[in-house]
């Protein structure tokens, strides 16, 4: 283990030696949707912003290191078991304002929360071309990445439909029941996730890999477009931890996620300003178009 080890460290100043000294810092803005539990999902309602800052380290021509945080408001409109579901849960209080006059139901829901993500990911990128920032003779390449990632966010639990439908007063909302009134009991009666609602921050482990394509507008500025799916291991995101997971009538605890297998991705869509920085003397053109 300790010569591996050994053997990786001197490859690594090796190769750092001999390859161009140059990084990149730059921008990201774009947009982030999701993929999980919910079916017929509404495209229109589940996109958000996104945005973030990244560092790049390269290695050589083709291969590079990148450091990168995104961040930015999450949510969804879909159906689980054909049961309208949505993350963040709605601002009752706000959108509903006849609860006001009933405060002992105020308490049976949990109070608005925005789901607002934050990652840091780190990936090795690999360019399909030789490509280096500025230099004519690489003007433009295609490259992939992959890597491991932190997500951080809030989660909302409401195992019970806080209201029996003959409950809701006649002068809420005729859609109240289906767009306010809702809990993994709506559609899973026999969930197994006991009958308190409560909420937490997560923070999990992901997997992030994608595809791009990048080319310059100067020396030193330079532009791509990419597109990165993340897959969590958690399956928190969209307020629904193992939905279908129950109690079964001779009592046994029957579920379906664990660490490795469950259903939250989320997909980023985005563009990205790059800015050319010299990590020591900067280096001769022709230099680098060897490596």
């Amino acid at each position: 283990m300790k010569k591996s080890l050994l053997v990786f460290i001197a490859v690594l100043i090796t190769v750092s030696g001999f390859a161009q000294k140059t990084a990149d810092v730059g921008i990201w803005g774009g947009a982030s949707t999701y993929w999980g539990d919910l079916k017929q999902i509404d495209y229109a309602q589940s996109v958000n912003p996104l945005y973030g800052a990244f560092f790049r380290y390269n290695f050589n021509a083709r291969y590079g290191a990148r450091m990168m945080y995104l961040t930015g408001n999450m949510s969804a409109v879909g159906y689980m078991e054909g049961t309208r579901w949505e993350f963040p849960f709605r601002n009752v209080r706000n959108e509903v304002p006849e609860i006001k006059n009933y405060p002992d139901l105020m308490e049976d829901f949990l109070d608005y929360a925005p789901k607002r993500i934050h990652n840091i990911l780190f990936m090795v990128e690999i360019n399909y071309l030789k490509y280096i920032l500025g230099l004519k003779k690489t003007p433009v390449s295609p490259y992939i990445m992959a890597g491991l990632g932190i997500m951080y966010y809030p989660y909302q639990l409401v195992p019970n439909t806080p209201l029996a439908e003959s409950d809701i007063p006649l002068s809420f909302p005729d859609n109240f029941n289906e767009v306010y009134n809702i809990g993994i009991s709506k559609f899973n009666p026999l969930q197994n996730k006991d009958d308190f609602a409560r909420e937490e921050s997560v923070t999990t482990l992901s997997i992030p890999f994608g595809m791009g394509v990048k080319t310059h507008i100067g020396p030193r500025f330079g532009i791509g477009v990419e597109f990165i799916i993340q897959k969590l291991f958690d399956d928190k995101l969209d307020n629904l931890d193992d939905p279908l997971a129950h109690i079964n009538p001779i009592g046994d605890e029957i579920t379906y996620s664990n660490l490795l297998h469950n259903n939250d991705f989320t997909a980023y869509l985005g563009i990205n300003l790059t800015y050319k920085i010299y990590l020591g003397k900067e280096i001769c053109p022709a230099y680098e178009s060897k490596n």
